[in-house]
């Protein structure tokens, strides 16, 4: 057996450390002197050692830890892997679009131009009345696939097929992150029920964001300030809609949104 300066040498992990797992029951000495209270490891836990770090460094809390070994299930191990990759990739791609912001911010710097400048075609449309099937609720904005996974089998139970993009309205006058009351829909060619109304804004204001779906406040910017210098007020909820998304199967960078803007003079 090795004591737990020994352990801790050969593991590179710390006494202290070592001590803290075996309080929490993460990694439990073999032996324990009732007379010295002195920890003593067996050989083989330098193995467990090895794995708590491995999946420490792929970022696993210490509880998802302790349940792997736990079970000593490696089918289970390999989904939990899967799931850290996969989450790990959406970081790396979130990083590498916020690198592309970036780069494209230093160029503007160099032509000594404003990067909050953003350049949005704004334009006004008398909307036509459009029946919409919809879901609307209080939720947070990380909820938007689960919500449009909800509207579609609401719309395949009542057997109806989209006639038109996918789309989102905003009815509350301030916007929460987490917890805001928001209406995704879809045009149908008809049908009827609770979930089946007529989306009729009016005279609009519109404009079109190309890129993914994360920032859209440039495009809401450039939108309120053409409002405001055109001397109208705005006379409802915005709403998006989803021209061109990943059910297209084009990148983020190619996604095609329609912001608008109900308005009046």
């Amino acid at each position: 057996m090795l004591t737990i300066g020994e352990f801790s040498r050969i593991s590179r992990v710390s006494a202290k450390t070592l001590r803290y797992y075996d309080q929490i029951g993460l990694l439990k000495p073999g032996f324990v002197s009732k007379d010295s209270g002195y920890r003593y490891y067996e050989v083989s836990q330098l193995r467990d050692m090895l794995l708590i770090s491995r999946l420490k460094r792929y970022r696993f809390s210490l509880p998802e830890i302790s349940a792997v070994l736990a079970t000593r299930d490696n089918g289970r191990l390999a989904e939990l892997l899967q799931a850290k990759k996969e989450e790990f990739l959406r970081q790396i791609n979130d990083q590498q679009h916020l690198l592309l912001q970036m780069e494209q911010d230093i160029e503007k710097i160099e032509r000594c131009e404003n990067i909050m400048q953003a350049n949005y075609l704004v334009k006004t449309v008398e909307t036509q009345p459009k029946t919409i099937y919809s879901l609307r609720r209080k939720m947070s904005v990380r909820d938007f696939a689960e919500a449009f996974g909800a509207l579609c089998a609401e719309l395949e139970k009542s057997r109806l097929k989209p006639a038109g993009p996918f789309l989102s309205v905003y009815h509350d006058e301030e916007f929460n992150h987490e917890c805001t009351d928001i209406e995704v829909g879809v045009e149908v060619s008809g049908g009827s029920g609770e979930h089946v109304r007529a989306l009729a804004p009016g005279l609009c204001c519109f404009a079109t964001h190309i890129g993914p779906y994360d920032d859209f406040t440039p495009c809401y910017t450039a939108l309120m300030e053409w409002i405001e210098r055109e001397g109208y007020t705005v006379s409802g909820p915005p709403f998006e809609l989803y021209i061109k998304g990943c059910d297209d199967n084009v990148p983020p960078s190619e996604y095609v949104t329609e912001i608008y803007f109900p308005i009046k003079k």
